[in-house]
């Protein structure tokens, strides 16, 4: 399975994107996973396991526009049990101020602190290369300014790439193949740091599949011009970032919750944490979980049906 049949067509299948991960799973860190998985029915029975639960977004919380059934009621519960709860996301298209008016929308009114995003690990970086211009996939919306002081917001103007530095793949809602052909053959006449804000291949919405940031990287690094500098599960950066607001809290009562065996479970086991994957409403819903888990080698701490 290539990027280049997932990038073009249909938006690609559950299946498809497994398939996808696994032909790019030796780009990603490594880790060490549990003989068995203990299966129970949602998170509230996990609470004698741990003290702090990290939360993925979508196929947790929420999958689109629409919230997991029962996700607000759960965290809600767990809060009230004592728990200390985080959301570790890898949407970065927006700040995560954008994020949380979502959540609290959704009756969910996390601290400032308590909502991380794989854009934070990338604002971090990208501070240190003011000077830079950056050409940025995202949306217009997406408060370039306040990662880049010098920005370009590419679309289909071949010269607007090659005045750039460097570019960012931040979101890909409205990317396009032919901005992936453009955005190549740029680099392939002088290669430059790209930067993902998003690892993700795909993402579960209320119609199907997104394609995601992670998808165009990769087919940026299988045609070897320039290997992309990852931002956001499963690489580190992001869970130093969680990690910075769960001091004290002794790593294996910290659980990694998600949906994606290879940003959520593998990023939680390389961090350190024990992880939770979420079955029924996100990249796995209607697969044979077990195959899936056998296949990839990424066995997680727990499994439950929803959240």
């Amino acid at each position: 399975m290539s990027d280049q049949s997932l990038i073009h067509g249909d938006a690609p299948t559950a299946s498809e994107a497994v398939a996808r991960y696994e032909t790019i799973q030796p780009r990603l860190p490594q880790a060490r996973f549990p003989e068995v998985s203990v299966h129970r029915a949602h998170l509230e029975e996990l609470c004698d396991e741990f003290d702090c639960f990290v939360l993925d977004g979508f196929g947790v919380l929420n999958i689109g526009a629409e919230t997991v059934p029962g996700a607000v009621e759960r965290v809600l519960a767990l809060k009230a049990k004592g728990k200390q709860v985080r959301v570790l996301t890898n949407g970065a298209s927006f700040p995560v101020t954008v994020t949380r008016a979502k959540y609290h929308r959704w009756g969910l009114d996390f601290e400032e602190s308590d909502v991380i995003s794989s854009r934070d690990a990338l604002a971090r970086e990208m501070a240190a290369h003011a000077e830079k211009c950056w050409g940025f996939a995202a949306l217009a919306e997406s408060e370039l300014g306040r990662l880049a002081p010098q920005h370009v917001l590419l679309q289909d103007d071949a010269a607007d790439y090659e005045r750039c530095d460097g570019f960012v793949l931040l979101g890909t809602g409205n990317w396009s193949p032919a901005r992936q052909q453009l955005l190549k053959v740029s680099l392939a006449a002088r290669p430059r740091p790209v930067l993902v804000g998003n690892p993700d291949l795909v993402a579960p919405q209320s119609g199907g599949l997104s394609r995601e940031p992670g998808l165009y990287a990769h087919d940026i690094a299988d045609c070897q011009m320039v290997m992309p500098t990852f931002f956001g599960k499963p690489f580190d950066n992001a869970f130093a970032v969680v990690r910075e607001t769960v001091e004290g809290i002794d790593p294996q009562r910290i659980a990694m919750v998600g949906d994606t065996l290879h940003t959520d479970i593998l990023g939680g086991a390389q961090a350190g944490w024990r992880t939770v994957l979420v079955t029924d409403h996100g990249l796995l819903k209607g697969l044979d979980v077990e195959q899936a888990i056998q296949s990839s080698g990424i066995r997680p701490d727990f499994i439950i049906p929803t959240t």
